[in-house]
């Protein structure tokens, strides 16, 4: 039996890793194959959208803002709580097209 003390390290489209243990050599080469990303192109076409889009000058990119909402007890009191509210003109987004 092959012994399984190698181990192979994903990277997420978000930057998390991930870590995979207790592998044969064969299953971490082939881990590591399988998540394998070749070097992006230098005309990547993430830079065209980012040039599209700017941020929302409403909700400054963060898609929204709390407001206070106050709400009046049985007793007369008041309860005073924050709503999240989407920005409309980016949908929540905080980046609006660029026309």
């Amino acid at each position: 039996m092959e012994p399984r003390d190698h181990f192979a390290e994903i990277t997420t489209p978000r930057g998390s890793r991930v870590f995979l243990q207790g592998l044969t050599e064969a299953q971490a080469a082939a881990v590591a194959a399988q998540f394998a990303q070749p070097d992006a192109p230098e005309d990547a076409t993430v830079n065209d959208w980012a040039d599209k889009k700017k941020q929302c000058g409403r909700c400054q990119g963060a898609g929204g803002w709390h407001e206070n909402v106050e709400t009046k007890t049985a007793g007369g009191g008041t309860v005073v709580t924050k709503k999240w509210v989407n920005c409309r003109p980016c949908k929540g987004s905080g980046e609006v097209e660029d026309k």
